[in-house]
């Protein structure tokens, strides 16, 4: 499988999950209290993984390269951009009368960047050797 597809692959679920989340979310049900934070926090914690691996898949699709360091930059690059957004997000929700700005939300985005990291690595170390990685 091409490397874009894999990071493709990520990206989209991590989206899907997102979306349960959401649709959850809707229900109003009766759900326990450590319920209702996890998924306070999910929509965070899995937009920073889905983020950076579908911009990371079009960006290797477009310009493939098949030189793990190279794709560690970018990823590195998109991680950032994708920490910094959603960091000045959940900090812009400070001055909105209808959103809601919450510490634990920039934690579970930093947390989805460092578990996004590890799938990352774990995708580019475990298919290192193979020959047709893109």
């Amino acid at each position: 499988m091409r490397v874009s597809t894999r990071h493709a692959m990520v990206g989209l679920v991590s989206l899907a999950i997102l979306s349960l989340v959401h649709w959850f979310r809707k229900q109003h049900y009766g759900t326990p209290e450590f319920v209702q934070y996890i998924v306070g926090i999910a929509p965070n914690f899995l937009a920073a993984i889905a983020m950076p691996f579908v911009l990371l898949s079009m960006w290797t699709e477009r310009d493939p390269v098949p030189i793990v360091s190279t794709r560690r930059n970018r990823f590195l690059i998109l991680t950032g951009i994708t920490g910094i957004g959603l960091g000045a997000w959940e900090y812009m929700q400070r001055s909105s009368r209808t959103l809601v700005f919450d510490y634990h939300d920039i934690g579970a985005t930093v947390a989805g960047l460092a578990v996004a990291w590890l799938i990352f690595v774990f995708l580019n170390t475990r298919h290192k050797n193979a020959k047709n990685s893109d």
